[in-house]
């Protein structure tokens, strides 16, 4: 009996050990993609600056105008350096901790493979730096976003393996924002107090009106058709007062056209979710043939000041926008397809293609890198929310992702789409040639993004996931306003 108990214990122990071991590699894993991530962007900085031209020699660097001056171009050389110095030390202590550690095989030959091309990395980064082949730039570019690829995926598969053994529960997570019962949201409907006297009603009425058409989503779609401006002046184009002021006009329509469209079709929907029942159209406060006719207004209103004041291209492709949204996605994707967010996030993406197309009357290719930034944020940044309110989705008959795949499998969509997000943002900076603001703006914040993913295995509640989806919010505010400081302060 007392050698059972005792072996109960060696046991009990090795476990909380072997428990222990895999958290602390894990937190060494999560410290290595990051800086792996800030590798990569500063990086694409240096590759887009004349950073590399500050020093011409490797290892060292001799060079009098690096000496002399630290800063702009300079400092990103030398942060490049430095953090490439780091992200080597870290990827060899996550190689070595793999050979201590059971992770598994996969784990273990994701970090292989960090461990193998990094040192090919270093060499392509001298090559460039003493003066190699151009084409060494982008093969040293690609190189950088593989090894930090394969250590996400590495991350995720151990925070996920980490999860499973300390809560066999990650679907019954700490619940946000508690739905009621249908019973108590008719009676919520039933009992809306309606205002007396005329002035109220009118009040009622008109913030009814201006609800309908969503905008709290306006500032950050204006933001992404702000940023597309400023990319299209890089190419010369002159940006006009004008334009801009009649194309923010015609998005804020569009906007708010696509929004009411959407409260038309989801009013019956709205009515079972705890989180959209005190939406105008549940509580009759505007009928739904006039939020028809009203969508229908701000469409035309949208096109008549797109194409008076702006280009018939921007007000088409606001038009097939707002057919995107209310259309494909509200009515073909959401409500039929766990995978609506994803597919849906082209109509978010589309303001960055219109911010360009109405200053240069044309398409792109930073236009469209940008628009890939947010299609790719949009399931990171979404899903997040998603987890947070699956028990309302599924009370409204959304076949969201969380909803259908599961808590777990939503977390592990949101960290490879945010690591997506942040390789893409990287190419953007280089194709457009972004210089320091945006590569710290993107750094800073990146890192925190991520950090936040990270945090909702550690502590898998929806208070957390909800936190991780305002610090997506701020993220892309972020960057994107770093463009327009790039693009239309400092360029011009």
């Amino acid at each position: 009996m007392i050698d059972e108990r005792h072996n109960q214990t060696s046991n009990d122990h090795d476990r909380h050990q072997t428990g222990d071991d895999r958290r602390r590699f894990a937190d060494l894993l999560a410290t290595t993609t990051i800086a792996a991530y800030v590798l990569v962007a500063l990086g694409t900085a240096v590759a887009t600056t004349d950073g590399a031209a500050t020093c011409t020699t490797w290892p060292n660097c001799a060079s009098d105008s690096t000496l002399g001056s630290l800063a702009g171009d300079a400092l990103l050389f030398w942060g490049h350096r430095a953090a490439a110095l780091l992200t080597g030390l870290l990827v060899v202590a996550s190689g070595l901790a793999v050979r201590r550690v059971d992770v598994g095989r996969r784990v273990a030959g994701l970090v292989g493979l960090a461990l193998v091309l990094f040192p090919v990395q270093v060499v392509l980064g001298a090559a460039l730096v003493v003066g190699g082949p151009a084409a060494v730039n982008g093969l040293h570019l690609v190189l950088a976003m593989v090894i930090f690829a394969s250590l996400l995926v590495a991350l995720v598969r151990t925070l996920e393996v980490d999860a499973r053994d300390e809560s066999m529960q990650l679907d019954v997570l700490e619940t946000a924002d508690p739905v009621p019962d249908a019973g108590d949201r008719a009676d919520t409907v039933a009992t809306t107090e309606r205002p007396s006297g005329p002035i109220s009603r009118l009040k009622q009425t008109a913030g009814a009106y201006l609800t309908l058409t969503k905008p709290r989503l306006m500032w950050l779609l204006c933001l992404v058709a702000v940023a597309g401006m400023g990319l299209a002046t890089l190419t010369g184009a002159a940006l006009e007062p004008v334009t801009v002021v009649a194309t923010l006009s015609g998005g804020v329509l569009a906007i708010g056209a696509s929004g009411t469209f959407n409260h038309v079709y989801e009013r019956d929907r709205d009515r079972r979710m705890n989180r959209t029942s005190d939406r105008p159209l549940v509580h009759d406060l505007v009928p739904a043939r006039n939020a028809l006719a009203f969508g229908v207004g701000l469409t035309l209103a949208s096109m008549a000041v797109l194409v008076v004041w702006v280009n018939p291209l921007s007000a088409a492709l606001t038009l097939v926008a707002i057919a995107y949204y209310a259309a494909l996605y509200t009515i073909v994707l959401k409500p039929n397809t766990a995978w609506n967010t994803v597919l849906g996030g082209g109509a978010g993406a589309l303001p960055a293609v219109i911010g360009w197309a109405a200053v240069t009357d044309g398409i792109g290719l930073p236009a469209i890198a940008l628009a890939a930034v947010i299609f790719l944020w949009t399931p990171a940044h979404f899903y997040s929310l998603a987890i947070a309110y699956r028990d309302d989705y599924a009370r409204g008959g959304f076949p969201m992702f969380p909803v259908v795949e599961g808590v777990l499998a939503a977390r592990r969509h949101v960290a490879f789409y945010l690591g997506a997000t942040l390789l893409a943002a990287s190419v953007l900076g280089w194709l457009a040639g972004l210089g320091p603001v945006y590569a710290v703006t993107s750094i800073a914040l990146g890192a925190v993004f991520l950090r936040s993913v990270i945090r909702q295995y550690r502590r898998p509640t929806d208070e957390v996931a909800l936190r991780s989806f305002y610090v997506s919010n701020y993220y892309l505010g972020a960057i994107l306003l770093a463009i327009v400081l790039e693009t239309l302060v400092i360029a011009g």
